[in-house]
């Protein structure tokens, strides 16, 4: 007797309550319907949404299907959650540590979650704990760009191909397609995060979980010399990096005496696969830098050369609205990922804090850069 095909089912949750931006809900559930209908495993996989939900529908949905991937498509608020529906239509925030706590009663079957939300990172660390796959959004995501990488995500999957490559594909998609937020999805294993937690720190970046690249890419720093001392010590904190090649770091204090200055910053500017612009109000107020140094960088960004990554050094009122040649700053994949400025003592306990997440985040960014090409 011929046994029957396995099926994996897709659980789609999505919530827009009132009082919140809309969403592009309906596109992003229609693309994902098209392309499983038309992949080549279709009929191995089975899909089902579920809209307006309440935080009380979450149990009852995945009890009901008994999925092996769950998604949500809505919003997030970074530490305080995803945004679900109460029972009046208007906001129910559920935070990670009670997500975690209900997939953690269905990790016999759910194997994988996607929450295509923004930052929702936070939320996917927590809920992969229990679950072996698991996708949250580093920082805001636009429509299209979670709609792109959703769709891309799904065709993978009923290509055949894994969670690893699906969450690639579905990054490089947001890529081929001209937005700047490739850098935005995060995957986070199970397996992961036990490796985390084994792990001594010992160095910065002795618990970052990540497959380093063995090619080198140069990095360009762009900074007021104003902000010379929080330079060296962003500097020092991604040494590690430099120090297994998988980096290389250039500034205009490597010039050399008797070379000319402009040539030398423009043919490194002109070179550098990763550009990080160290945004403080001494940056942000010199002519200088957004019309020669940001205006080239963001040139190269937009034509695919480059990846330019603001790194938040001191606060700077209303930063994410400032436009830098075609896109807002806030629209970069910028670090740290929580959006908090590194001399702003409110969130750090210090500043070597702060430091240290930078670098582990961005040996993450480098990892997924080197398996980009441009």
């Amino acid at each position: 007797m011929k046994s029957e095909t396995p099926v994996n089912k897709i659980l789609i949750l999505a919530a827009n309550p009132q009082g919140v931006s809309k969403l592009r809900l309906d596109e992003e559930l229609r693309d994902i319907e098209e392309g499983l209908l038309r992949g080549k495993k279709r009929e191995q996989f089975l899909i089902k949404s579920a809209l307006a939900v309440r935080h009380r529908d979450i149990h009852r949905q995945i009890m009901d299907f008994e999925p092996q991937f769950v998604h949500f498509s809505g919003h997030g608020a970074g530490e305080d959650g995803l945004v679900f529906e109460d029972l009046t239509g208007g906001v129910k925030l559920v935070d990670g540590e009670a997500l975690a706590g209900l997939f953690e009663l269905f990790a016999d079957h759910v194997k994988c979650v996607l929450l295509n939300a923004c930052y929702s990172e936070i939320q996917a660390k927590a809920i992969a704990q229990h679950i072996d796959y698991v996708i949250g959004m580093s920082q805001a995501i636009g429509d299209k760009a979670a709609i792109e990488f959703a769709v891309a995500f799904y065709d993978a999957l009923v290509a055949g191909k894994s969670v690893e490559f699906a969450h690639k594909l579905g990054c490089r998609v947001i890529r081929i397609a001209g937005i700047p937020e490739s850098l935005t999805p995060k995957l986070i294993t199970k397996k992961q995060l036990e490796t985390e937690e084994s792990a001594t720190t010992i160095a910065p970046l002795a618990a970052v979980s990540v497959e380093l690249p063995t090619r080198e890419s140069k990095v360009f720093l762009s900074y007021s010399p104003r902000d010379e001392k929080l330079r060296v010590e962003l500097e020092n904190s991604l040494s590690i990096l430099e120090g297994q090649g998988v980096i290389s770091i250039w500034h205009d204090k490597k010039i050399r005496l008797g070379n000319n200055r402009n040539f030398e910053i423009n043919k490194n500017l002109n070179s550098a696969r990763i550009i990080l612009l160290l945004i403080s109000r001494h940056f942000l107020n010199s002519k200088y830098h957004l019309n020669s140094e940001v205006k080239q960088a963001m040139e190269r960004q937009k034509a695919g050369q480059a990846y330019v990554i603001p790194i938040l050094i001191s606060p700077v009122a209303g930063w994410q609205s400032i436009t830098l040649g075609d896109f807002q700053l806030g629209d970069l994949q910028y670090l740290p990922r929580n959006g908090k400025f590194i001399t702003d003592s409110r969130f750090w306990k210090n500043q070597n804090e702060a430091f240290v997440q930078i670098a582990e985040e961005f040996a993450e960014a480098v990892q997924q850069i080197a398996a980009e090409s441009y």
